[in-house]
């Protein structure tokens, strides 16, 4: 405990205190209702958790979502960066997943680049990224993009994907399982080499149950939209928590979304049945993961898992604020779910 205090003390004080300035239901409500891009952007420039990003997003210029993930990305980025000098050196590995995972959505984006044969401008790369963001931007090939990325943790599987001359690009989504499986394998390594006792446990529990409800989901999905589907491992990660390998199998063979949703009702996940449709059940995930995070972040012991249970909480408040820009900006109604579950 004291040897905890004395590592984690710090970090958990700034973290608790970052966190106190996010925003709350209150602040959602009143950009929703603004009337103007420019009047959101005022309120966003007064509120202390995105006043930095604010002036990105005004000036009369266009703003599309490209140019706002930027703006917003640059504030989460700041936030880290505030985190850095208070994480021991023991745990740098651990906190790079945040780099990571953008990685692999600016590589996922590029594939989707290259797969509709239009020009898109690249995400934001964040953080100390081992991408070619040169080489990236100019790549008219999956060998350009197997180039760019051969610094990260994605390169042996891209260039396992590498299609023959006469076979085209890989398939996206066998693409995508792939990378977030090589995401989901290296965090997993990190977690067994460096960490141990409670950490470790909750460490686990917070990954492996993220992996659980993606497999659900996966599952549910294609027994309802595509229900003569027989193989359904190449969108499976090959990891489980609660999920057994013989449930998923089991899952896998049900006859359709009912048949799964009854074999359901024996595991820890049956609270996820109050979900009536896909759109309710992928609410609830989000809603577990955040609450999850959340008695981390306020509750939890002094430890490197306040600083991770943050940093999701913070690129879920980035997301809904993304949705609610663009409703203001096209003049749509705000779906305030997710700000309703952040905001409290």
């Amino acid at each position: 405990m004291i040897g905890a205090l004395m590592d984690y003390g710090a970090l958990t004080a700034k973290v608790r205190a970052l966190y106190g300035k996010r925003l709350r239901l209150a602040d959602y409500e009143r950009m929703a209702a603004a009337r103007s891009e420019e009047e959101l952007s005022e309120l966003l420039r007064l509120h202390p958790a995105w006043s930095a990003s604010a002036g990105a997003l005004s000036g009369g210029v266009y703003i599309g979502r490209l140019e706002l993930e930027q703006a917003l990305w640059r504030q989460f980025r700041l936030d880290y960066e505030k985190l850095s000098h208070f994480i021991p050196r023991q745990d740098r590995a651990l906190m790079a997943f945040p780099t990571l995972l953008q990685e692999q959505r600016v590589l996922l984006s590029v594939l989707r680049r290259l797969r509709s044969g239009r020009f898109s401008p690249l995400p934001p790369a964040i953080l100390h990224s081992s991408l070619d963001m040169n080489r990236l931007a100019a790549c008219t090939d999956f060998d350009g993009l197997c180039a760019a990325a051969q610094g990260t943790i994605y390169a042996p599987a891209l260039r396992r994907l590498r299609p023959g001359p006469a076979e085209g690009l890989p398939d996206y989504t066998a693409a995508e399982t792939l990378l977030r499986s090589v995401y989901f394998s290296h965090m997993y390594q990190v977690i067994h080499r460096e960490y141990a006792g409670e950490t470790r446990s909750v460490l686990l529990r917070s990954y492996g149950e993220e992996i659980d409800r993606l497999n659900l989901l996966h599952i549910l999905r294609l027994k309802t939209y595509f229900p003569g589907q027989q193989d359904f491992l190449p969108v499976l990660f090959p990891f489980n928590y609660r999920l057994r390998p013989e449930l998923i199998r089991s899952l896998c063979r049900a006859p359709d979304a009912a048949g799964v949703r009854e074999l359901l009702r024996t595991t820890p996940y049956a609270p996820l049945l109050a979900a009536e449709s896909l759109s309710e059940l992928e609410d609830l995930c989000r809603r577990e993961f955040c609450l999850f995070n959340r008695r981390q972040l306020t509750s939890g012991p002094a430890s490197i898992c306040t600083a991770v249970a943050y940093l999701n909480l913070k690129e879920m408040e980035l997301h809904a604020l993304i949705g609610l820009i663009e409703s203001v900006k096209y003049g749509v109604p705000c779906d305030l779910t997710l700000p309703r579950l952040l905001g409290g």
